[in-house]
Parts: C-alpha cells; sequence; structure tokens
C-alpha cells in the first residue's frame, strides 16, 4: 500500500507541475486584467471571472449559442465548439476510447440530442484562465415527460481561434435518469448535517498544496479534505441544501470512500480567479461491488472571500457508483 502511495505521489506531482506551467503565468501577467473582456457575453451569464482572451471570447460566445439553437442547427452549432482533432470525456469503463475528432463528435451529439431533444442550458459561473475554461451551467430537458435540472462544469482547453482541443463534462446523469429509474439507489440519501456549525475559516488553497490534496484523495482521507476546508459550506450531488458541519461533511466524504475502492486520481487542471479556485481531479476508481474500474473525475470549486475559502463544490457522477456498464446502457435504452 505505502509503495502505492509513493507511485501516485509522483505522479501527482509531475502533473502538478505541469498544470501550474499552464496556469500559472497567465494568471500572474493579467492579474491587473481580471474580469476584462467579452462584455457581449457577460449579460447571457452569471458572471464572468479572469482576463478573457479573444480565444476564450469566442469559445465562450460558441457555448453559449448551442445552448439556445432550438433549430436543426444544434448538432452543427455543436461542432463548431471543436477542433478537427480535439478529444471529449465522460465517466466510462476503463478501456473505452475517448471521443476523438469532429466527426465522432458529431455523431455522439446527434444521438444524444435524438434521445433528448429539448436539451438545453445556460451559463452560470466562468472561469478563464489562459487556455483552460471552466464554463459552469445550469442544464434542463424533459425525459419521458418529467421535467429535469442539473448542473454540470464543462471544462476545456483552446486552441487558435476558441476552437475545443481537449474537453471534459462533469455532470451528475443519476439526476437524469432517476425520474425513469426509481430504482437506483442513491448513496447520499440519508445524509445529515450536524448541529453546531463549524467554527473558523481556513485560508484558501494553494497550488503548492496540490500533492497533498491528491493524496487526500486516492487515500480516502475524508478527514484531511474536509478539515482543509473548515467553515466553507459543501454543496455535491445528492445534497439538498449545502452541509455547514464538520460532522455533515465527513458523513458525505465517507458516504462517498464507501462506494468505491482503489482511488487513483490526479491533479488534472487548475483555474485561480478573483473570487474563486478550480480543481480538476482525473483518474479511475473500483465502485463497490463492481469487477471493473470506471474512469472517473472530480471539480472542486472552493469560493474565495477575501482570501478566505468561503463555500466548497463537488461535481461529479453517481451514476458510476450505483450503476455498472450494463445498468447504464439498459437506462440510456429507457431514453427511447
Amino acid at each position: 500500500m505505502k509503495a502505492k502511495r509513493v507511485a501516485r505521489m509522483g505522479l501527482a506531482a509531475g502533473a502538478v507541475l505541469a498544470l501550474c506551467t499552464i496556469a500559472g503565468p497567465a494568471q500572474a501577467a493579467e492579474e491587473n486584467r481580471e474580469g476584462a473582456g467579452c462584455a457581449e457575453a457577460r449579460p447571457e451569464v452569471t458572471s464572468i471571472s479572469g482576463w478573457v482572451s479573444p480565444n476564450a471570447c469566442t469559445f465562450i460566445k460558441r457555448q453559449i449559442r448551442f445552448g439556445k439553437v432550438t433549430t436543426p442547427d444544434r448538432v452543427g452549432a455543436y461542432v463548431d465548439l471543436w477542433s478537427k482533432d480535439a478529444t471529449l470525456w465522460e465517466p466510462a469503463p476503463v478501456g473505452t476510447p475517448l471521443l476523438q475528432g469532429e466527426e465522432a463528435i458529431r455523431k455522439a451529439i446527434s444521438g444524444t440530442l435524438s434521445l433528448i431533444p429539448d436539451f438545453r442550458y445556460r451559463g452560470t459561473r466562468i472561469a478563464v484562465n489562459g487556455p483552460a475554461v471552466m464554463f459552469e451551467a445550469h442544464n434542463e430537458a424533459t425525459v419521458k415527460g418529467h421535467e429535469i435540472a442539473y448542473s454540470a462544469v464543462y471544462r476545456v482547453q483552446l486552441t487558435d481561434g476558441g476552437k475545443v482541443v481537449q474537453g471534459r463534462r462533469y455532470y451528475d446523469r443519476h439526476a437524469l435518469f432517476l425520474p425513469l429509474a426509481p430504482e437506483l439507489p442513491d448513496p447520499f440519501a440519508d445524509v445529515a448535517d450536524g448541529v453546531i456549525p463549524d467554527q473558523g475559516r481556513k485560508p484558501v488553497l494553494d497550488p503548492d498544496e496540490l500533492v497533498a490534496r491528491a493524496a487526500a484523495w486516492n487515500d480516502e482521507d475524508a478527514e484531511a479534505l474536509v478539515e482543509r476546508l473548515t467553515g466553507a459550506p459543501l454543496s455535491a450531488p445528492g445534497l439538498n441544501s449545502p452541509l455547514r458541519t464538520t460532522q455533515g461533511k465527513l458523513a458525505y466524504l465517507k458516504r462517498f470512500f464507501d462506494q468505491v475502492s482503489d482511488v487513483q486520481l490526479q491533479p488534472g487542471q487548475a483555474v485561480k480567479v478573483n473570487g474563486a479556485t478550480y480543481l480538476e481531479w482525473h483518474g479511475t476508481l473500483l465502485p463497490e461491488g463492481q469487477t471493473d474500474p470506471v474512469s472517473f473525475g472530480i471539480v472542486e470549486r472552493v469560493g474565495d472571500t477575501g482570501g478566505v475559502s468561503s463555500d466548497w463544490t463537488l461535481t461529479f457522477d453517481r451514476l458510476p457508483l450505483v450503476a455498472d456498464a450494463a445498468k447504464i446502457t439498459e437506462l440510456y435504452g429507457r431514453l427511447r
């Protein structure tokens, strides 16, 4: 176990160096221009943070357009987001190839819209740091007569012309399928908050802490994850309201770790802007009761008020924690 942990730490350190190289210089160079750029897109979303380059502005406007288009042009509007050799990731069994290339992405979105033709969304909080963008969205759809709403984080890396060269989508498919499959268990259904809210607050996360935080996720160390964000209410999949006590937050994370084993998450992209830090964790884990690991990812958003952590949000997919690949295939069949 110790050797495995050391190996993970070495990989995590390399990933952290990579992401800091990507994210750091743009933030430092443009610090005095925080919040600049893309004025025409700002009325369409809740907020845009960071200095927005012309490339990032082009992407944001295209993303907003796709969320609003309701005609057959929707497929074209989506494909227009991507570069010709782009890759797109979502949770799947380990070994499932990434979607790669314009035609594969066109086929995938065509299939999705055929199942959920009225899918729509609006941008909420958007954070930009150089070529990296965290685009938060409020998604809505009508599924077999059920009105569904769920949040998402679209994490992208941009290339020339504002095209997405690498995309990862983080959202909770459990919320999408539950109205059609009430038999789906909810691993967090009975998680309750404690009585006494956290006392005190902690400074915001620093890039130098990412190796330790990666280790905490991989070691299933709920105490370390929660203690570092004392005082920051937790919002996460399956919760109707934020958890404001250490007791409640520990119960939630321990319930998450009860559902999985062999957690191997690496730091992905970090985006730090005025008011928030986003941390992406991406890799694999083994859901309880299943024999095959799945690719999995989490986005943490930590709000920053005056240099103090003010709120904490997790975005991930509950579905692979409670449904194996065969069950998920069957659930998609219910959309037809």
